[in-house]
């Protein structure tokens, strides 16, 4: 089996589990202090991960941890901030129906800084997964457009799909083949810590936020969240850039809101739409196709 293509498909996975960790967390603590605790506690798994491997730092060149953080800056920060912002303008739906957009940003911008060009059974998987993601996500459900700023929350999502199209790229452009994903996450979770941390402190947000509280108050949904997304999420999105196309590797993870469904099911009891299931049948054939071509 594809080693990328299943990091891949298990990075998918796991940023679902991180939705529902991250949700519960929110609702518990609110989404700033989420935020706040998400990047810093991730960098302990990822120090005791390099201590344990014994992965070497030897290769991150200047140049290469300065493309690293630049993925940081674009993919983790300014990305999830677009993204968190949509969410609240646009709701959670339609801004994952946006961010179906990213593996074409990523396959676009993989074809001009890496030269990676893609076959016509890849595009025919791209493009029939994303379809079928498109099609689950995309159910209108009654009431809900009149209440939602939509243009405004619709560009936030737009700039999120493309930060993480482009952050994913200029990731695997900083491992060139050479850092290990391990240690580019680390590197990529240090310049993220550093700049959230810092505009905080700038704008004088980090006074008062009782994070150690809040910490105490949600810390099984925190730290759940916190494995699963920044940790080993993120580790696994960078094994699979550097293992197969950029494109391939952000097509397979957008088919996290499908793995969303039997998540809901169980925590809310959610009941999937018979579109809903034809929409994942769909996208299980686009993924697929991506597998073995």
């Amino acid at each position: 089996m594809p080693l990328g293509e299943t990091a891949a498909l298990t990075t998918a996975v796991f940023w679902a589990l991180t939705g529902v960790f991250f949700t519960e967390a929110s609702r518990r603590i609110g989404a700033l202090r989420v935020n706040m605790l998400r990047l810093p506690l991730a960098l302990a798994p990822l120090s005791l991960g390099l201590v344990v491997t014994g992965t070497s730092l030897h290769s991150l060149t200047p140049g290469r941890s300065l493309l690293l953080a630049a993925s940081a800056l674009v993919g983790l920060v300014v990305g999830d901030l677009a993204l968190f912002r949509a969410l609240t303008s646009l709701g959670p739906r339609l801004s994952s129906l946006l961010m179906a957009l990213a593996p074409l940003f990523a396959t676009l911008t993989g074809f001009i800084l890496l030269g990676e060009r893609l076959g016509a059974r890849a595009w025919v998987g791209m493009l029939v997964t994303l379809a079928g993601v498109v099609w689950v996500v995309g159910e209108f459900r009654g009431g809900e457009r009149g209440s939602l700023r939509l243009w405004p929350g619709a560009a936030l999502a737009v700039v999120a799909a493309a930060c993480q199209g482009v952050g994913l790229v200029l990731a695997k452009l900083g491992m060139a083949g050479e850092v290990s994903p391990l240690a580019a996450t680390w590197v990529r979770m240090v310049a993220a810590t550093a700049t959230i941390w810092g505009a905080a402190a700038i704008a004088g947000r980090t006074s008062g936020l009782g994070l150690r509280t809040a910490l105490r108050a949600a810390w099984r949904p925190v730290v759940g969240g916190t494995f699963f997304g920044p940790f080993a999420g993120v580790w696994l999105s960078l094994v699979a850039a550097r293992l197969t196309e950029v494109g391939v590797a952000a097509t397979i993870m957008s088919t996290t809101p499908l793995w969303m469904i039997p998540l809901v099911m169980t925590t809310e009891g959610y009941r999937p739409s018979a579109r809903a299931v034809l929409g994942t049948v769909v996208t299980v054939a686009g993924v697929a196709l991506l597998f073995y071509r």
